[in-house]
């Protein structure tokens, strides 16, 4: 029996692929929008107050008024302000990736004034403080405080980002859809499976399962996040047939028929052998949490990688070894983990599922990779 994974399709450029927008883009933006308001009432108001024309600051304060709640207007429905239109970034919900809505519009603008209460000081750090976010994704204090991400949607393979379009455009604006291609992926490759997974996969009578195969989205910089209090995914058995203590290995008795090497390298039976990308052999006798920087308040093997680019996540994935076999499960990663089989097949592994390896393969995670070299009761 094997399960069937067929490739994801063509799809137009979606909000989650996009990259943050840099700080000269945000700036930019709030420039033009500043010198639209200008031009269309500010320099009356300027020009009335300075010649004390009450008429004059009258008719530059309804054009004022009158440019902001368009402006407001379109950035909470749209995403969108004159200015960020201009430079190609959008303001979307972080979770949904749909323009926030214009009450969550007035909360950024209200915690920006609340920092100018401050002085010129406070008003500045606030709009300074996407440089400090630390995940890489350049979200502001007024941005988290109405839970969205400013986005730059010039990479966008299409005329706007798929999530900027309304429900009932979608069908108008989608590309015609290919025909699939279905890879074998054998039932060993698989542990448990969740009750609902990915929709892109396909089992025999219809069903669907979790494993999709590659490419994944773009990759970017793994999030700085404490990883420490996650548990560590479930054990729960790789069982082929015979109960796990009757396919445990068991040493057997001496023989003085047999001439021992002179300096025999002990090797643990009961544990797996990896080997990481820059040649390091490591052996893991339970559970491995491998990453960037990993961590955990569990008794678990930390290995550490070493990625300049910052393409893996602090805790990216999780490996565990078991009398029956060896599985891999991601830890929900910025930029997943692929699991490629010794026959050339690929699994895309869903966070916290497990998916058994054989000796042999390898398993691609940010820019790094591993293979496993030994399973538990193999010398190689």
């Amino acid at each position: 029996m094997t399960y069937q994974a067929v490739r994801p399709e063509p799809r137009l450029a979606l909000a989650h692929d996009l990259p943050p927008a840099t700080a000269a883009r945000r700036l930019s933006a709030g420039l033009l929008d500043l010198a639209l308001l200008l031009a269309l009432g500010g320099w009356l108001v300027i020009l009335g107050l300075v010649l004390a024309e009450p008429r004059m600051v009258a008719v530059g304060g309804a054009g004022l008024v009158m440019v902001s709640v368009v402006q407001w207007v379109l950035h909470g429905r749209a995403g969108w302000t004159l200015g960020r239109r201009a430079v190609g970034i959008r303001t979307l919900d972080v979770e949904s990736r749909r323009p926030i809505g214009v009450l969550r519009v007035l909360l950024r603008g209200l915690v920006v004034a609340a920092g100018s209460l401050a002085a010129v000081v406070g008003l500045l750090v606030v709009l300074a403080s996407p440089a400090f976010d630390r995940t890489g994704r350049r979200r502001g204090w007024h941005d988290l405080a109405a839970g969205d991400e400013v986005l730059d949607v010039r990479a966008a393979r299409g005329p706007v980002p798929a999530a900027a379009v309304p429900p009932r455009r979608q069908q108008e604006v989608a590309p015609p859809r290919p025909e699939r291609r279905a890879v074998s992926v054998p039932d060993w490759a698989l542990a448990e499976l969740p009750p609902t997974t990915g929709q892109n996969a396909v089992v025999p009578g219809g069903a669907r399962s979790g494993l999709v195969l590659a490419p994944l989205s773009p990759q970017r910089s793994g999030p700085d996040l404490d990883t420490r209090a996650m548990p560590v995914v479930r054990q729960v058995g790789l069982s082929y047939g015979l109960a796990p203590e009757l396919e445990m290995t068991r040493p057997a008795g001496p023989r003085d028929d047999l001439v021992q090497p002179a300096d025999p390298v002990p090797v643990d039976s009961a544990a797996a052998e990896i080997e990481l990308a820059d040649g390091r052999r490591i052996t893991v006798a339970r559970t491995a949490l491998v990453g960037r920087n990993p961590a955990s308040d569990a008794d678990v093997q930390l290995v550490r990688v070493i990625d300049p680019g910052r393409s893996v996540s602090k805790t990216h994935l999780q490996i565990g070894v078991e009398p029956g076999g060896v599985w891999v499960a991601d830890r929900g990663s910025t930029n997943g983990t692929v699991v490629t089989l010794p026959d050339g097949a690929q699994v895309v592994c869903q966070v916290d599922q497990q998916v058994r390896l054989r000796a042999g393969s390898t398993v691609s995670f940010g820019d790094c990779s591993l293979r496993l070299v030994r399973a538990p009761g193999r010398n190689g």
